[in-house]
């Protein structure tokens, strides 16, 4: 029996416990917030997208393609029908919606931390909270960890605590509020791991421009293309919102890694967005003459053209930067001016200049290399320590399968100790 310690109670932590607790190991869970799970309550909405039953590959992100081939082999070990089978283990029922998307039966996340910590207490796993892992200490076997404890009345007091085996899950810098502020890249750093720069994912991007506060609140279907350096990097669809400092929404979210990572590089980002997906590329000549000859036979309004077609902030938006009044029929605006008007809608671009920080992002990407952990995320630097989930250098797109990779390398990690 081994006394194993499990830096972080989130969905890694929690799923590494039980794990090792059912090979008959005495286990803690060291938590510093004041209660286990608080992201997993925040996940899908308040209903925790658990996994997704879709093709794996092109859904997540590393350094390097051995590193991503490594993310796969460990969701053929542990994918999402292992652990749709592992939650039901637990008394909880989940359905597939779809888009792949997997959710408990009764859409709380409540409910999924509640099978997770109810399991924990028959298990006799001890769960320690508001508490602080300042230091690890390895030795010949097993190690130390330096804790501190604080209290809810402010007092405060240092522990050392044993252990044969280290679970490090402590997650990493996204939405801080839920317990991940990065303490855990410290404590690998300090067991001499490498770090890829950490950097907001899943996240709303900013962009230049002060016109954004006159649509903002819109929300639109729409196709958009991200560019850096002025190539297509990728493309994506679905429900576009405007924000007063840029853009958001979930297709925003599926490429925000790859803006995060090229302007930390110092590379240019732009975003193109198509507000009439609807129309093929190869129509789009006919469409705009058809649509314009109507308007111009009709008297409309140039906005009134474009009202038509996207929301009226949006349209009148676009009137303002072509510099035609909001009066100003078709044929006044002349024709260049109002097809233009009518193009923009096709390939707007907008210049992106950031990413919202960590505590608007939903995950990171970077972290510690997937080299420098064994198949069963032990660490190879640091004997009888486990490095687990979003500590690692792996991130996923919406959908599902970030969870899916905190639920894997934890239960991998659990099982092998």
């Amino acid at each position: 029996m081994c006394n194993v310690i499990v830096v972080g109670g989130g969905a890694s932590g929690l799923t590494a416990a039980i794990f090792a607790a059912r090979n008959g190991h005495r286990v803690t869970i060291l938590e510093h917030k004041d209660r286990v799970g608080k992201k997993i309550l925040m996940t899908g909405n308040g209903k925790c997208n658990l996994t997704n039953m879709s093709d794996f590959h092109g859904k997540y992100y590393s350094s390097d393609e051995k590193s991503l081939q490594r993310i796969y082999d460990t969701l053929v070990r542990f994918g999402a029908k292992d652990t749709r089978a592992f939650f039901e283990g637990l008394g909880l029922y989940t359905r597939e919606k779809r888009d792949g998307c997997v959710y408990p039966v009764s859409e709380q996340a409540s409910a999924v931390l509640d099978v997770l910590r109810n399991e924990c207490g028959r298990l006799g796993v001890r769960t320690v909270t508001d508490c602080a892992v300042e230091t690890i200490s390895s030795q010949k076997r097993g190690g130390r960890v330096g804790v501190l404890h604080c209290a809810k009345n402010g007092d405060k007091r240092k522990e050392t605590i044993a252990y044969d085996k280290l679970i490090l899950a402590a997650g990493g810098n996204a939405a801080p509020a839920s317990g991940s502020d990065g303490s855990g890249y410290r404590l690998a750093a300090s067991l001499g791991h490498r770090l890829v720069k950490p950097l907001p994912a899943l996240v709303q991007l900013r962009c230049e421009g002060s016109f954004f506060k006159s649509v903002s609140g819109v929300r639109a279907q729409a196709g958009l293309t991200l560019y850096i350096d002025g190539r297509a990097a990728a493309l994506e669809q679905g429900e576009l919102q405007l924000t007063d400092y840029g853009i958001s929404g979930i297709p925003v979210f599926q490429f925000s890694r790859l803006a995060a990572r090229a302007l930390d590089s110092r590379r240019a980002c732009e975003v193109g967005i198509d507000f009439l997906p609807f129309v093929q590329e190869a129509d789009r000549d006919s469409f705009v003459r058809r649509n314009f000859d109507n308007a111009a036979f009709g008297g409309k309004t140039v906005e009134e053209l474009l009202s038509g077609m996207v929301h009226k902030k949006v349209a009148a938006m676009l009137c303002r930067r072509h510099k035609i009044g909001a009066g100003v029929r078709v044929p006044e605006a002349g024709k260049k001016a109002a097809r233009g008007c009518m193009e923009a809608l096709f390939d707007f671009r907008v210049r992106v200049v950031g990413t919202n920080p960590f505590e608007n992002a939903q995950v990171c990407s970077g972290g510690v290399p997937i080299g420098e952990v064994d198949d069963c995320f032990a660490s190879r630097l640091c004997k009888d320590v486990y490095l687990v989930g979003e500590l690692l250098d792996c991130d996923g797109i919406c959908g599902g399968y970030n969870l899916q990779w905190a639920w894997a390398t934890g239960a991998i990690a659990g099982a092998s100790v």
